[in-house]
């Protein structure tokens, strides 16, 4: 069992080593002040109708909730 529990261990650093390269050097720090600044975000926002979504996904499990209460015999 201990065995077992070491190479289990042994996979595990050796895993986060692979990742380690993987990920290479830390970051290269700030860009430059001349770079090219990238494209401002589209304007809509993400969240913008998110109260519409939630009622339609509540009467939606509603709906699911009461197919599924027909569909099932109740004992009498």
């Amino acid at each position: 069992m201990k065995i077992e529990s070491n190479k289990f261990y042994f996979l595990i650093i050796f895993l986060f080593g692979i990742m380690n390269v993987f990920a290479g050097p830390g970051g290269s720090g700030p860009p430059a002040p001349t770079a090219k600044k990238p494209p401002p975000p589209p304007g809509l926002s993400i969240d913008e109708n998110s109260v519409i979504i939630m009622i339609i996904a509540l009467l939606f499990g509603i709906y699911i909730i009461y197919n599924n209460m027909l569909k099932t015999k109740t004992p009498i």
